[in-house]
């Protein structure tokens, strides 16, 4: 039981700092979009690369509007943490 509530207490006092520190406002936010923006171009060039690697090999459905939009979307996800940057909320395990 001790250890369940010590877990527990962590995970507020990480969600509160995160309270915090994250912007209030769009001003605030403002200072991370370029850094976002970056972020978010360096993962979708690479899911870019891929679709155009694949493509080169000649599979047909590799030129599919759906499996183009999984891969993005896929790539999003995956990367979702590293794209938010100092914005993403603390990991909570």
């Amino acid at each position: 039981m001790g250890k369940k509530k010590r877990e527990e207490k962590l995970k507020k006092k990480a969600l509160k700092e995160w309270e915090e520190r994250r912007p209030k406002t769009f001003r605030e936010a403002l200072k991370y979009f370029p850094g976002v923006f970056l972020r978010t171009t360096l993962v979708m060039v690479a899911a870019t690369l891929l679709l155009i690697a694949v493509a080169a090999l000649g599979l047909a459905w590799a030129q599919s509007f759906w499996f183009q939009l999984l891969v993005y979307l896929g790539f999003y996800l995956l990367f979702q943490r590293f794209i938010m940057g100092p914005l993403a909320p603390p990991r909570i395990k």
